[in-house]
């Protein structure tokens, strides 16, 4: 039977840097990659998934609603992970008014310039997330479908 995982990713911008979110190389899933900070959705936030994201923004960082000024979700991406599961994974950006954040279980938060989270960065749809961001900053929201024979990711606007 197929699944759905749902998630969220955040990734934050103070200034000019973006933070990321080195992973704890005891993690089951990607330890030591490098990511924008975020988690599985809950059940009852599967509809609602700026809630998720926001959670997930506290538990990792500390920074609550009140420290992000804007909060946008800028891509939702499709991942076919096998032939059980599909990826779906609510990508937001946003900017905060401080740089502070708390340590977490998670891993090791770094704010950085993107060019430098860019070489950081080595999930193949991260980094297309990201260079596409650093591009094109519209206020489109598109939907991204992964092709994992180049890999590529096909770009749609909502």
């Amino acid at each position: 039977m197929l699944k759905f995982r749902n998630i969220v990713t955040a990734f934050l911008m103070w200034n000019d840097q973006v933070l990321l979110l080195q992973r704890s190389q005891d993690k089951e899933i990607a330890p030591g990659v490098w990511f924008g900070v975020g988690g599985h959705m809950e059940p009852e936030e599967i509809n609602d998934p700026y809630r998720a994201a926001y959670r997930e923004i506290f538990e990792e960082t500390g920074l609550d609603s009140s420290k992000i000024q804007k909060l946008d979700l800028k891509y939702i991406i499709y991942n076919k992970a096998d032939d059980y599961e599909i990826v779906v994974n609510h990508i937001f950006f946003g900017d905060v008014s401080a740089p502070y954040v708390v340590p977490n279980h998670e891993g090791v938060l770094h704010w950085m310039n993107m060019d430098e989270a860019l070489e950081r960065v080595s999930h193949p749809v991260v980094l297309k997330v990201l260079n596409h961001y650093k591009r094109d900053r519209r206020n489109d929201m598109l939907l991204g479908v992964v092709d994992w024979e180049e890999p590529y990711v096909w770009w749609y606007p909502i």
